[in-house]
């Protein structure tokens, strides 16, 4: 299995939309992550992090666009700081490409940009999820007790960093 992160530039918007409409996906997305996901979304989105500079990348693995990861750098005083969020269609979950995923990019993040942390929130109840982070060196640094609020209920959140002088890099 190849896993690659790749520029959204170089990726087909149909596939995307495609592994983006996922309803198992969503249930741990924010709600700005539309569902159902349409073209639209995908074009919409890609035109976004381009004209913007984000730093979006598509999950390929064996040539198919399955996923997304991307960070947002924190401004002012947190400015060392990057915070990632990511999703995978789950047809491809439970095969370790997100752990592979998540230790290319904070390898990249810390080769390349001067951050001293990298962040990720989390949903208490995705568990695979804080697996994932774990085992890449995440130390949960915070609880949130019904801190979220979708789908009529609250949940809680689970605060993960990431250092730059930690084991893993």
């Amino acid at each position: 299995m190849i896993i690659e992160l790749k520029s959204l530039d170089e990726i087909d918007p149909c596939e995307f939309a495609y592994y983006a409409n996922d309803p198992n996906i969503n249930t741990y997305l924010r709600n700005s992550f539309p569902a159902p996901y349409t073209l639209d979304h995908a074009l919409s989105f890609i035109t976004h992090s381009l004209q913007h500079h984000a730093l979006d990348f598509a999950i390929v693995v064996d040539g198919k666009c399955v996923g997304c990861v991307g960070v947002t750098f924190q401004k002012d005083i947190f400015l060392k700081n990057a915070e990632i969020g990511y999703w995978l269609n789950s047809q491809y979950w439970g095969k370790g490409i997100m752990s592979q995923v998540i230790k290319m990019l904070c390898s990249y993040l810390f080769s390349n940009y001067t951050i001293h942390k990298i962040c990720a929130d989390v949903f208490a109840e995705n568990k695979a999820s804080c697996i994932v982070l774990e085992k890449n060196g995440f130390i949960q640094e915070g609880y949130r007790r019904e801190h979220i609020y979708k789908d009529g209920c609250y949940h809680d959140l689970i605060l993960y960093a990431l250092w730059r002088n930690s084991d893993e890099y």
